[in-house]
């Protein structure tokens, strides 16, 4: 089971469009303001899932909690192990991740977050239009032209 929970929090955490500030909405914290922006008022309700005990339980709610520590804790570790990339190492469609993916037969790359959503509708690469047969981990074909230039 901890795989599956790996796998779904390393998902969630890819997707450029997933902020756990939703989460922390949901659980009715208020986002902190912006530096430079007026306090909100004192008065000013925050909505908050625990508002809806007719529709949420309780048990519900610390689940929700325990997930929002999960994915906290797995994104400050992916931080702190990631390396710091440089702008050529960043997915040329968010910027947001590293480059992850490579399109066959074009070679051009992004990260696997923005290709499978652009396949989702597409088959077409993003820069050249060529046919995408096959999307690669960049590790592999990283390593593959390596071996075959050393041959």
């Amino acid at each position: 089971m901890r795989g599956r929970t790996e796998r779904a929090t390393s998902v969630l955490l890819a997707d450029p469009c997933f902020q756990l500030r939703s989460i922390s909405y949901l659980l009715g914290q208020p986002e902190p303001p912006a530096p430079g922006t007026a306090l909100p008022a004192p008065d000013r309700k925050h909505f908050s899932l625990q508002s809806y005990t007719d529709y949420i339980s309780v048990e519900e709610l610390a689940q929700v909690e325990q997930m929002l520590a999960h994915l906290t804790s797995a994104s400050a570790q992916a931080a702190a192990a990631s390396l710091p990339t440089s702008e050529e190492d960043l997915c040329p469609i968010c910027y947001a991740h590293p480059i992850s993916a490579v399109f066959q037969p074009c070679g051009h790359k992004s990260c696997k977050a923005c290709i499978d959503q652009h396949l989702m509708n597409n088959k077409d690469c993003f820069f050249c239009k060529a046919t995408i047969v096959s999307v690669e981990d960049w590790d592999k074909a990283a390593h593959a032209s390596a071996t075959s230039s050393a041959a």
